[in-house]
């Protein structure tokens, strides 16, 4: 009997999970169902964000990216303001229609967005702790915040973090070998899996507006940033949780 027969993805915002949809998860899932291991999807209106996931149990495979807090902060904030100014392509998976614009965004509006929006803190670690069932992971930590505020339990937190079957970061997602990640996912799961690498496209996601606002900042700046989003630091700098590709 496989260990598995469920594969999760647990998608954080601004981590780089749209890239490795596209390019792994995509072209893998056929592959998994043929083999009997089930695709969690979510619904419609939650969208790609589904938190910890209501089905996981322990014959679940589980996959998440997490990111530097200080460059997932300033991704989103980036991404916001692309938004606001009609750059995102909904009708093509979010990407930037014009990568040659790129918008000067100021740093005191990043640091007036983050007091602003106070139910972001340790956003990357909520993922692990909130579970919406009818709408956005965004929209429901905003609500959850509005009445509780921010309570993480660190137990449970690093118990779920410990559980994710395969954890990388963002920098490492962005150049390890994917035949490597493809090979990892296949003896994990006891099935042959093949992609064709040679279509992968590393630059497809890529916001240069959300590039030169991070240049702007110093390290003050940055250990600012940290200070908001002290938990997901101190789990992004254990080196114990992730997978490297090595």
């Amino acid at each position: 009997m496989q260990k598995y027969d469920k594969f999760y993805f647990l998608h954080v915002p601004k981590t780089g999970g749209r890239f490795l949809t596209k390019y792994i998860i995509n072209q893998i899932e056929r592959k998994l169902e043929e083999n009997g291991i089930k695709i969690i999807r979510l619904p419609e209106n939650v969208n790609k964000h589904g938190g910890w996931h209501k089905d996981i149990d322990d014959r679940t495979y589980i996959v998440s990216v997490l990111r530097d807090p200080a460059e997932f902060f300033v991704s989103l904030v980036a991404h916001m303001v692309a938004d606001q100014n009609g750059l995102i392509d909904h009708e093509n998976d979010q990407i930037i229609k014009d990568k040659s614009e790129i918008i000067d965004i100021d740093k005191n509006f990043l640091f007036n967005t983050m007091q602003e929006l106070k139910y972001l803190k340790n956003f990357q670690s909520q993922n692990f702790m909130l579970t919406p069932e009818d709408i956005n992971l965004v929209t429901y930590s905003r609500r959850m915040y509005n009445k509780f505020g921010i309570n993480i339990d660190i137990e449970l937190l690093y118990e779920r973090v410990k559980r994710t079957n395969l954890l990388m970061r963002h920098s490492d997602l962005k150049f390890i070998d994917y035949s490597v990640l493809i090979n990892k996912i296949s003896e994990d799961l006891g099935v042959n899996l093949k992609i064709d690498i040679s279509l992968i496209n590393k630059e497809i996601y890529k916001n240069n507006s959300s590039e030169s606002l991070f240049n702007k900042l110093n390290d003050d700046d940055i250990n600012k940033i940290y200070q908001n989003f002290i938990i997901d630091k101190e789990i992004y700098d254990n080196d114990s949780l992730f997978w490297t590709g090595k």
